[in-house]
This record gives C-alpha cells, sequence and structure tokens, in this order.
C-alpha cells in the first residue's frame, strides 16, 4: 500500500516538472510587454506610479517608472516636499532605465545593480497582467496591465 502512495507523489511531481520544462518563455516574455499602473498609499499620501516594460534585441528587457505621483491626504503647509495641500497631484518624473532578465523557472523579472550586484526582483503573476515589486524600505507594491 505505501508504494502505491509514493508512485502517486512521484508521478504528480513529474507531470508538474514536465509542465515546467515544456512551458515556453517566449510567451511570457511576449506578454510582460507593456505598461503597468500602481495605487497606493501611506500614512500621509497617495501614490500613483506608472511602470513600462520594453522587450530588448538579446531577450532582455527594458524596465522603467514612467510616472511618480503622489498626493497629500491632508493639509499640512510645513511639509518639506510638494505635498503641502490636500488633494493636489505631484509628479515626481521618471526613474531610470534598467535592464532586466526573465528567469522562466520562478518566473520573476531580475534587475542586477551594475556597481553593487545586488539584485531586485519583479514577480510576475497571472501570466504578465500582474508584477509584485518590493521597494528596499519592505514596501509592496502590485502593478495591473493596462496596455
Amino acid at each position: 500500500m505505501r508504494v502505491f502512495r509514493n508512485i502517486g507523489l512521484y508521478s504528480g511531481l513529474l507531470v508538474c516538472l514536465c509542465y515546467a520544462a515544456c512551458s515556453s518563455p517566449e510567451g511570457l516574455k511576449k506578454s510582460l510587454v507593456g505598461k503597468y499602473a500602481s495605487e497606493g498609499e501611506d500614512e500621509y499620501d497617495n501614490f500613483r506610479d506608472t511602470l513600462e516594460i520594453r522587450l530588448l534585441d538579446n531577450g532582455n528587457f527594458d524596465v522603467q517608472t514612467i510616472a511618480h505621483w503622489s498626493a497629500a491626504k491632508m493639509d499640512n503647509p510645513l511639509r518639506p516636499n510638494e505635498n503641502k495641500k490636500a488633494g493636489e497631484w505631484h509628479s515626481y518624473g521618471q526613474d531610470r532605465t534598467e535592464v532586466a532578465t526573465l528567469q522562466a523557472s520562478d518566473t520573476t523579472l531580475r534587475i542586477t545593480d551594475p556597481l553593487t550586484g545586488q539584485v531586485k526582483r519583479i514577480f510576475v503573476k497571472s501570466q504578465g497582467k500582474t508584477l509584485e515589486k518590493t521597494s528596499r524600505s519592505g514596501v509592496k507594491k502590485v502593478y495591473h496591465k493596462v496596455s
């Protein structure tokens, strides 16, 4: 009886392994290209970000946050940044373009800093329709595909 349980476990693992090995990352690469939007908030501000992913000729990706927006939740003229008046949205411009590689095994985009070697990971969910990115401060952003 015990042998049959092990055979079932091994056959299930074999099916999962075959599925992972046979699925092509090319379809995932094409579905990743586009623009993604994220909304969030903290204690003081609301945020909206737009992320763009472009496929390069060598199979890597250009990843760039093309818009950072934030608005204060409450009026506070003593704040050091532009968000002093509630409801006014302010643009903080674009980030630099970073090169990412797709890891098909765990469906992540990995961006390696050329100077420090530090790796940032962007998790790809739902066949490229959703991205999850965690900042250095530990804030998790979820981006949804818009185009």
